[in-house]
């Protein structure tokens, strides 16, 4: 099987991706003041639209700064995915990688707080594109996450992650997530390291 890689992101992909993301956000925050059967209604028809238009789309792969491909529909950071929390790396480099992430309500696990499951989502993802900027792409076997304090939302989080070493296919990375100074969660991971021609991708159309 071979995935099409596009130029950059399909602007009409990564734009409904993005009103969805607002749509998810704004029907959590929702009143019952609100008119909520009349969005449901709306929403319903945008639904049966989107459905009628055809079937399901290939998995377009972006690439990636630093190297690698990237599905436009990734959970975590895929412009064309309204699951995605707006993520953006600040540095890819072999040594280190850095992002920035901004979890919202429909993330609260606790009151006021991210969900853990969405923490080690966004930490086992940075780890994985830390090996693979340092030339080793991998899938996760093992995560091991703590959590040192709660990670508030609404607010910007910095996320890093390195390959601190290799044995054989086996890296070790490890990562931190911070709200500002404060160091909400740390990781260590164990990925599998597994050569390109596993996933091969095509240029043509």
């Amino acid at each position: 099987m071979t995935f099409p890689i596009v130029d950059g992101v399909p602007p009409g992909r990564a734009l409904l991706g993005s009103r969805i993301r607002e749509l998810i956000e704004a029907s959590v925050c929702a009143g019952d003041e609100a008119d909520l059967a009349a969005a449901a209604s709306r929403v319903e028809a945008v639904t049966a639209a989107l459905r009628a238009a055809g079937g399901a789309p290939p998995l377009l792969l972006a690439a990636l700064e630093g190297g690698g491909h990237l599905s436009v529909n990734n959970p975590l950071e895929g412009p064309g995915n309204p699951l995605a929390p707006p993520l953006s790396w600040t540095h890819v480099g072999p040594d280190e990688v850095r992002a920035e992430v901004l979890l919202g309500a429909a993330h609260e696990g606790p009151p006021g707080r991210v969900h853990g499951g969405w923490v080690a989502a966004v930490l086992d993802h940075v780890l994985g594109r830390a090996t693979a900027a340092a030339g080793f792409p991998g899938m996760t076997a093992s995560l091991t996450v703590d959590y040192h304090r709660g990670t508030p939302y609404a607010v910007p989080l910095s996320a890093e992650g390195r390959l601190d070493r290799r044995d054989g296919r086996k890296l070790h990375a490890t990562g931190t997530l911070r709200a500002g100074e404060e160091i909400c969660a740390t990781a260590k991971a164990i990925l599998v390291h597994f050569s390109a021609d596993r996933f091969p991708v095509s240029t043509s159309d």
